[in-house]
């Protein structure tokens, strides 16, 4: 045996004792005291990909406890630069770290050498937490990937998790969360499918609308603050159509225009007053895309479409960050992103055709690629970074799902 694999399998016995020691000391009393629900399932199957949505930070505990498995879960690597999570992932929990400025063909590449050795692989297909309620897109590689890798498929959902605690949120509220097992299909019944049909099923499987969810089963999720914050996805009011212009405090929404709702705790929109367009946060955002797709693409070459400062910029290099600016301002135009650092510092201009992603990290973390810089732009008060996000897949071409 090499070194390397020598080293491989120590790693994974010590990941798999530590982590399963921990999912079993906290099964029993963490899931009634947190009004956790779960279906537990004996894999039949040795080993495995268990694909489930992501809807909560704590997922993976779940998944594992559903299972009763160890399970090696893909994680971003922005994940592994949050303090306390970061450590537990490195140094316990064992991850394969998907980086954003390296091809995907390294993260299959290392997904498929964990299950060949025996391991199996917990992968949230949306690539990230759920910023609305639904389900994220699932892209068609996901099915060639299961295919590819000669394992079998496990595949799980949740319903109650986003309602609980929000991407955007402060804090949590009170309510379930409800575990679901879906299916388990053998790598023989696997091989006889198309990856098409591997992600039809997969897609299927793990599509949760919290909203379409709570509207047949209702419950109560009671806190304090529960719109606080919620303009990190909602940037445009449905009133005036106005970018930015929103603001939260406690339960309410409220534009500078005067439009006004209140969020309660069947996690819905009520009228105070100004009537509700729109009473619940996914159909608000769906709107909102399409609206600022209309202002994103009308606007000529070269113009400036948005800009806000209190930004917080990061430089990222090998999961490494620095400080470049605690003010700066990022401005949108149609064919470039810039940053100015508001010191002595150039701007950073990220030309719109050579960006390699723009996407989002944690509540509101702008993650800005290309073939020379990796930013991480945070911010000094609740702004939507999903309007940058949108807007670069809008003026490149690219679907915003």
């Amino acid at each position: 045996m090499s070194l390397n694999n020598l080293k491989f399998k120590m790693n994974f016995v010590f990941n798999k004792t530590t982590t399963m020691a921990l999912i079993s000391a906290l099964k029993n009393s963490y899931m009634k005291k947190n009004n956790v629900h779960l279906d537990y399932h004996k894999p039949q199957n040795k080993t495995f990909i268990l694909i489930s949505n992501h809807s909560d930070a704590a997922d993976p505990g779940y998944e594992m406890a559903s299972v009763g498995t160890y399970l090696r879960f893909v994680a971003s690597d922005h994940v592994l630069r949050m303090k306390y999570v970061g450590w537990i992932f490195k140094n316990i929990g064992g991850v394969i770290v998907k980086h954003r400025e390296r091809p995907s063909s390294e993260l299959t590449a290392e997904i498929i050498k964990n299950l060949k050795a025996g391991v199996c692989v917990g992968l949230h297909a949306e690539g990230a937490m759920t910023v609305n309620g639904r389900s994220g897109y699932v892209s068609e590689n996901t099915g060639k990937l299961v295919k590819d890798s000669g394992a079998a498929l496990i595949t799980y959902h949740f319903v109650g998790g986003y309602l609980r605690k929000p991407r955007w949120a402060n804090s949590s509220r009170s309510g379930p969360i409800i575990g679901k097992f879906m299916g388990e299909y053998s790598a023989e019944e696997l091989s006889k499918l198309s990856a098409h049909e591997i992600t039809e099923i997969i897609r299927r499987d793990i599509y949760v609308n919290a909203y379409e969810e709570q509207r047949k089963n209702p419950y109560e999720y009671k806190g304090e603050n529960l719109a606080e914050s919620v303009e990190r996805i909602l940037f445009m009011c449905p009133k005036c159509s106005q970018v930015g212009k929103l603001h939260s405090s406690g339960d309410n929404l409220k534009c500078d225009c005067g439009y006004e709702v209140k969020m309660k705790s069947d996690s819905f929109f009520h009228d105070i007053g100004q009537g509700v367009v729109f009473d619940n946060v996914l159909d608000w955002d769906l709107w909102q895309r399409e609206e600022w797709k209309k202002q994103v693409l009308s606007a000529e070459k070269g113009q400036l479409i948005y800009s806000e400062g209190g930004q917080i910029v990061k430089s990222v290099n090998n999961e490494v960050e620095e400080l470049l600016s605690e003010n700066a301002e990022i401005s949108l135009y149609t064919d470039r992103i810039v940053i100015d650092l508001k010191n002595e510092k150039p701007e950073i201009v990220f030309e719109m055709d050579e960006i390699i992603q723009v996407s989002l990290a944690g509540k509101d973390s702008i993650l800005l690629v290309d073939d020379k810089i990796f930013l991480d732009i945070r911010s000094q008060i609740p702004r939507s970074a999903t309007k940058y996000i949108a807007a670069w897949r809008y003026l490149t071409g690219k679907n915003y799902y």
